[in-house]
């Protein structure tokens, strides 16, 4: 039985925060792990939102789901190239607590 491209996406989204890697610095990430699986998938690119999206037999992912691909362009290997610096990790932080004296977040 071959999973759907949107089970897979639906499947990866086991904790709060896979959303929030996917969509701030590991969108491209994600592309390449769906390429792995569905071959002809393509990666598309909005220069204005800097976000990587996948296309795959005339819909388009993300790791919501199916999203609206308008305003989206094919990836050139300049944008390819660019996108491979992108990371979750070095541009944005998670709250995983809160301080049990003071309140404050602790993040990583």
């Amino acid at each position: 039985m071959e999973i759907t491209i949107g089970d897979f996406i639906s499947l990866l989204r086991t904790d709060q925060y896979i959303e929030a890697i996917y969509l701030c610095g590991g969108c491209y990430k994600l592309y390449k792990l769906l390429v792995e699986f569905y071959p002809t998938a393509r990666p598309y690119i909005s220069h204005e939102e800097d976000h990587v999206i996948t296309e795959l037999e005339g819909k388009y992912y993300d790791i919501t789901g199916e999203v609206d691909g308008a305003d989206f362009s094919a990836m050139t290997e300049v944008d390819r190239a660019a996108a491979e610096g992108w990371s979750f990790g070095a541009s944005m932080v998670l709250q995983v607590a809160e301080c049990p004296c003071c309140g404050g977040p602790i993040v990583v």
